[in-house]
Order: C-alpha cells, then structure tokens, then sequence
C-alpha cells in the first residue's frame, strides 16, 4: 500500500546513510481572521507531520521487533483520550 505522500527511507550504499523522502499533503488552515487562519494551518500541519512520522516509526520499529508488540505512542495515546 505505497502512495506518493508515503515518506520513503531508503539506504545509500556509497555513504552508508540513511535518507528519508517524503511528499506531504495539503494542509488548509481556516480562521476568521489571516492570524487565525495561519495559526490553523500551522496546527493541522504539525498534526500531519507527526501523526505521519508517528506511523512510519511504528512500522520501522514493528519489522525492526520482527513484529513484537510495541508500546503505543503518545500521538496514539492522545488519539484514545480524546475520544473519551
């Protein structure tokens, strides 16, 4: 299940690093003011950026375990707490 908005980590041989790549969505930021609207924008991105990095990191650390449980996440654990 690849997409371009995927964030891609792959290895370099030559420099023996690892690189990440990634396309991120849109973001829209809505306000009544441009102050608003911005400020909106700038939470909505920084929800993306690390609800994305937050499952990129499960993932690595899931097949790093070799697919031992892990611990959850404090994005996940404020994803459970928000829908009490």
């Amino acid at each position: 299940m690849s997409s371009n908005r995927d964030i891609q980590i792959e290895f370099d041989e030559e420099t023996q690093n690892y690189y990440v790549s990634w396309e991120p969505p849109i973001a829209i930021g809505l306000g009544k003011t441009k102050e608003e609207a911005l400020e909106d924008l700038r939470e909505a991105a920084h929800l993306g950026v690390d609800t994305l990095i937050d499952l990129k990191l499960r993932d690595v650390r899931w097949n790093f375990n070799g697919g031992a449980k892990m611990k959850i996440t404090k994005l996940e654990k404020r994803f459970v707490n928000s829908k009490k």
